[in-house]
């Protein structure tokens, strides 16, 4: 009776739905990505519901209370579990994506270049994340409908004040910054300061634009990146999310160097090296 009880339990469907306004929708292909393995080897569903104006992430597990159970399906991921690991993926979307977006909506630094400014605020962005992280998943209370955009925009006042001095100490000093010509080296010193989530990065050429490896030849896919942006944007965008220690820049002998590698070099001095294939 037991046995025929735990697994009444066992199939028991909990469903957990995170929503957002349309514009962070890559937040939520985002933690549908991290989700994935758990999705394909049939432990949990996911899917992405559009609405006007909006996206949807509906979850459901398998739900399961003897947490210990050796006959438990290894395939199959506990509520506790899931719960933690979403709560670990919108702590990230709100340290990377919202607060990149309020950091670049509150800077006021006269920067043309896009790619520039863009590695400046997402060096801001990634600098002492670790505490924001903590401090966001701290403030993270799981519901069944858990509305993203509306915690964005009500729950984390501690974390805004700390991305506000950050922007406020930018724009005092912007004319400096720009006028001065340190604002590269300030920038090489955001990223050096970043904790660093790979020993090293391997950058292919190819047709598709430049592949971003892990030291294993696989693409990195544990950070978030915003999909949208251009692709020598993505590639700064990924290398100062994951800031890894050495960058091998494999390039065909027979092209002309690209010029986004030697942006890359002058941002990560001292961590490239060049591989001619």
């Amino acid at each position: 009776m037991a046995q025929l009880q735990r697994k009444k339990q066992e199939s028991k469907q909990e469903l957990l739905t995170i929503s957002t306004d349309e514009k962070f929708a890559g937040s939520l292909k985002y933690i549908l990505r991290r989700l994935s393995e758990f999705v394909k080897n049939g432990g949990i569903s996911a899917e992405l519901c559009e609405k006007p104006g909006r996206l949807d992430l509906a979850v459901a597990v398998n739900y399961s209370k003897d947490l210990n159970s050796a006959d438990m399906d290894e395939n199959r991921i506990s509520t506790e579990k899931l719960l933690d690991l979403i709560t670990d993926c919108i702590a990230d979307v709100v340290i990377t994506d919202y607060k990149f977006h309020y950091i670049e909506s509150s800077i006021k630094l006269p920067i043309e270049d896009e790619i520039s400014r863009h590695a400046f605020i997402k060096a801001l962005s990634n600098f002492d994340s670790d505490t924001d992280k903590e401090i966001a998943k701290s403030l993270i209370k799981l519901t069944p409908v858990f509305l993203l955009d509306s915690f964005y925009q009500f729950m984390i006042d501690d974390l805004r004040a700390r991305w506000n001095e950050v922007c406020v100490l930018a724009n005092e000093n912007a004319s400096y910054l720009v006028c001065t010509g340190t604002f590269r080296e300030l920038l090489r010193f955001l990223i050096s300061n970043l904790e660093s989530r790979e020993r090293e990065i391997h950058l292919f050429e190819s047709k598709g634009g430049i592949e971003v490896l892990t030291s294993c030849l696989k693409p990195v896919s544990n950070i978030y990146v915003n999909e949208d942006l251009a692709p020598d944007v993505k590639v700064i965008s990924k290398l100062i999310s994951i800031a890894p220690k050495k960058i091998y820049l494999h390039q065909n002998a027979d092209n002309q160097k690209l010029p986004i590698f030697d942006f890359i070099q002058t941002l990560f001095s001292g961590c490239v090296q060049i591989m001619r294939t």
